[in-house]
């Protein structure tokens, strides 16, 4: 179910926070239902328990999931759509800065937002 570069730059436990943000987004985790495991998850992507761990503490501490001891690790029923949001943002701002940084134009930037947003036409 998750798709993870191993050999990428951006940390393993990051993208497993936006997977499973995305996955929330999309409705294949409905509130109040049981994700992964730690364990399972692990073994199913073939990564140390930790970094799982390390994810779903920080999206715990985000408030988008909750964990109940010796039951596993619910998607936060009452974690409000603006509060996913608020993360996508702070997901976005880092590259944004990185391209600002390498000098790529504001009119560029926004050239590729319109690109993605009218691949999916559907707004």
């Amino acid at each position: 179910m998750f798709s993870l570069d191993i050999k990428g730059s951006e940390p393993i436990y990051t993208q497993l926070e936006k997977a499973i943000v995305r996955y929330i987004n999309l409705g294949v985790f409905e509130k109040d239902s049981m994700i992964p495991s730690v364990r399972s998850l692990a073994l199913e992507l073939g990564i140390n328990p930790n970094t799982v761990s390390k994810a779903y503490k920080n999206l715990e501490e985000k408030g988008v999931i909750y964990t109940v001891a010796g039951k596993g690790a619910f998607v936060n029923g009452g974690q409000s759509l603006s509060g996913i949001k608020k993360i996508i943002v702070e997901n976005i701002k880092n590259p944004l800065k990185d391209a600002k940084n390498a000098g790529i134009k504001k009119t560029e930037v926004l050239k590729i937002i319109n690109e993605i947003w009218e691949e999916n036409n559907s707004d």
